[in-house]
């Protein structure tokens, strides 16, 4: 019995010594692991944000505008808001002056940026919009976006003989969509800056699969709003994951903004499209702004629908001092003041800049309770879902910087420690 009990004794003594000289190695060696840490986190924090921010091309589509050291440009976003009394699938129909856009702003705002750029380069004598109106010297866009029904439609002579329907959105554009929108194109182009046809559409490759099982069907029919539209062009939007959760999986189809001001519904549409000449209740006095009147494809004789809503305009200015273009587009946007933000401006270029990212997420709840009201297409959820990724990975570095130094102190003390022996 006692020969028992003095081996249980050693036994112990044995197993504690072994623990103890574990746990002194580990110890010893917390310096290591708390480096490793802070590398890792470190790596990992600043890795996704480099990719992740680089990965959006369409928020540098400045920097291919820059072509020589003397004239830089900035590419600058405006959302404002409409109403849509019958649903997702009616046309954004304008509200006021105070929160919405119109055509008519549109060339007021075109004029004030354009006499923001005259005063700013040497234009040799050239001053103003060009006679159709366009910026002279920088570029623009504008859109709008909706859902809708689709249908492919028969060809005799054409491969695809089947007609097919599908939910898609629409987004409906005007100006210059491509230089701030780099698609990758299957097949075609896009829509011309003027609209020689404004029966003409542009699909994505998610909508030309789907109805076709090809990419090559530049010059096939699609009905929308009851009309005929022809394919001119199949694109392939962004495919990254955050892209991808953001709607690019999605039917969709790019349409000119005068189609959508002349054949949009504005009740709830159902099957059959209902009556798209009707007007919608709870909306504005119709009005017909005098641009609209000389838009393709536009015969607002006799017309009763009110104006629509511009939802998002886009602008690539020159830049010869850094930041005025941000005070050039708040100036030119009536009835914005940055005290009382009725639209929501925001700078692309250089969004995704450390100090930007922790301005748009902090203090959380501030931004998202701004832009409740707004509606957003694709490309600016997904520059704001990379807003909220970017924040988390800054908050990961920082982490990481701290337990590198951490660790790093530690090595030091372990090592000044062992010098001393």
């Amino acid at each position: 019995m006692a020969l028992t009990s003095s081996k249980i004794k050693r036994y112990i003594k044995d197993t504690y010594r072994r623990q103890r000289r574990r746990v002194k190695k580990v110890v010893l060696a917390a310096p290591f692991w708390v480096l490793a840490a802070g590398i890792a986190l470190t790596s990992i924090g600043i890795g996704r944000y480099a990719f992740l921010a680089g990965n959006r091309h369409d928020q540098n589509m400045a920097a291919y505008w820059t072509t020589d050291d003397t004239t830089s440009f900035r590419y600058m976003s405006v959302y404002a808001r409409g109403a849509r009394p019958g649903g997702a699938r009616t046309a954004p129909v304008y509200i006021n002056q105070n929160v919405s856009l119109k055509r008519a702003d549109i060339v007021a705002i075109r004029t004030a940026l354009q006499s923001c750029a005259d005063s700013g380069t040497s234009s040799a004598g050239k001053s103003g919009l060009g006679t159709d109106g366009r910026p002279r010297g920088w570029e623009d866009c504008f859109s709008s976006y909706l859902s809708g029904t689709v249908t492919s439609v028969p060809d005799p002579d054409s491969t695809y003989i089947i007609s097919t329907t599908s939910p898609c959105d629409i987004i409906a554009v005007e100006g210059n969509f491509t230089a701030f929108h780099p698609f990758r194109f299957m097949s075609g182009g896009f829509l011309p800056e003027i609209a020689d046809d404004p029966r003409q559409i542009v699909i994505n490759d998610v909508l030309a699969w789907k109805f076709y099982k090809s990419y090559d069907v530049v010059g096939e029919r699609l009905k929308l709003w009851g009309e005929e539209f022809t394919i001119i062009g199949v694109v392939a939007e962004p495919s990254d994951r955050i892209s991808r959760s953001c709607g690019t999986l999605d039917p969709r189809v790019y349409v000119y903004f005068s189609a959508m001001e002349n054949l949009a519904p504005l009740i709830d549409p159902g099957d059959d499209f209902g009556d798209t000449s009707a007007t919608p209740t709870n909306t504005p006095a119709p009005t017909q702004a005098p641009a609209a009147a000389n838009a393709a494809g536009s015969d607002p004789a006799g017309s009763t629908r009110p104006d629509m809503a511009i939802l998002c305009y886009e602008a690539m200015l020159p830049e010869a001092v850094s930041g005025v273009a941000k005070t050039d587009m708040s100036n030119s946007v009536t009835h914005y003041t940055p005290a009382t933000p009725n639209f929501y401006l925001i700078s692309n270029t250089g969004r995704f800049r450390l100090n930007e990212s922790w301005k748009f997420v902090w203090p959380i709840g501030k931004t998202e309770a701004l832009l409740a009201d707004y509606e957003f297409p694709y490309w600016e959820k997904a520059a704001q879902l990379t807003s909220q990724h970017l924040f988390a990975d800054e908050i990961v570095t920082g982490v990481g910087v701290i337990v590198l130094i951490t660790g790093t102190f530690m090595a030091a003390l372990r090592f000044r420690k062992m010098s001393r022996k």
